[in-house]
């Protein structure tokens, strides 16, 4: 049997950088994200490198709900990036500013619409779905948002869906109630209908590593390159900080439809 050539890309999310010599939570996010993206520069392998979001933070507002990177912030995780050569794709996260961000890291998808974004890869569709609502990140996916994915499946052969908010339900009930996309129920009938041509979902968000199967289509929860949370199978209960490896995936897109996924385990935040 003749074994598959395999493209890669790297899958990486909420580093929380913040500013310089600053800490988040009492940790440091930012020496965390140093050895993330410095492993991402000795890989050899990726051709992309997808960040899911999150990908800076601040400590300057400190209601986190309406706290986004500081241009300090994204100034730093450009300068901690800045030996990886492969494109970095990004995607805002709920502690993101997109237009900061944009600033700092130029797009480098290949067209974007209403919050979809794709990326043509060895004969594979990359797409980004940013599931906000207006300029802020509330974890409901705009109508517009959910057509313009839909067009975009529709042109596609075989597609890899990115999100930092998860778009699918998994076995924890403080996920599904306040940590997931709020209105996925509206993807269901999307997924239907293009399950054959999705290859594979991958979310950020939840700093945990999970995998499942949702209508046929590979979904995975990429952990934190930074730090994990604890969110127990059937738990409610709020997450948590727990000493659990972070990481990054490294994925595999093979020219025979195959994908091979490789964790790559980095110690967490320091304390």
């Amino acid at each position: 049997m003749t074994q598959p050539n395999y493209n890669y890309i790297a899958v990486i999310t909420d580093q929380h950088v913040i500013e310089p010599g600053a800490k988040l939570y009492g940790l440091d996010t930012n020496g965390s994200a140093k050895r993330a993206f410095d492993s991402l520069a000795q890989e050899r392998l990726p051709q992309a490198v997808v960040t899911l979001g999150d990908l800076a933070d601040t400590t300057l507002e400190p209601d986190r709900t309406k706290a986004v990177g500081s241009r300090a912030s994204y100034e730093l995780a450009k300068a901690l990036a800045s030996e990886i050569s492969a494109p970095i794709l990004t995607i805002p996260g709920n502690h993101d500013d997109p237009k900061l961000m944009d600033e700092v890291f130029p797009n480098q998808w290949k067209s974007r619409k209403d919050g979809v974004s794709t990326f043509s890869f060895h004969g594979v569709d990359l797409i980004s779905v940013d599931v906000r609502t207006g300029p802020e990140a509330t974890g409901k996916i705009a109508p517009k948002t959910i057509e313009a994915l839909e067009e975009a499946l529709s042109r596609s052969t075989g597609a890899f869906i990115f999100s930092h908010f998860p778009l699918v339900e998994l076995d924890n009930e403080r996920i599904n109630t306040g940590l997931s996309t709020t209105n996925r129920e509206a993807l269901s009938s999307i997924f239907e209908r293009y399950r054959d041509r999705i290859a594979h979902c991958f979310s950020g968000h939840l700093h945990i590593w999970a995998s499942a199967t949702v209508k046929g289509i590979p979904v995975t929860a990429v952990p934190s390159a930074s730090f994990s949370f604890s969110l127990e199978p059937l738990s409610a209960e709020r997450e948590s900080v727990t000493n659990t490896p972070c990481g990054y995936l490294l994925v595999g897109i093979g020219d025979d439809g195959s994908v091979v996924i490789r964790p790559r385990f980095l110690p967490g935040v320091e304390r």
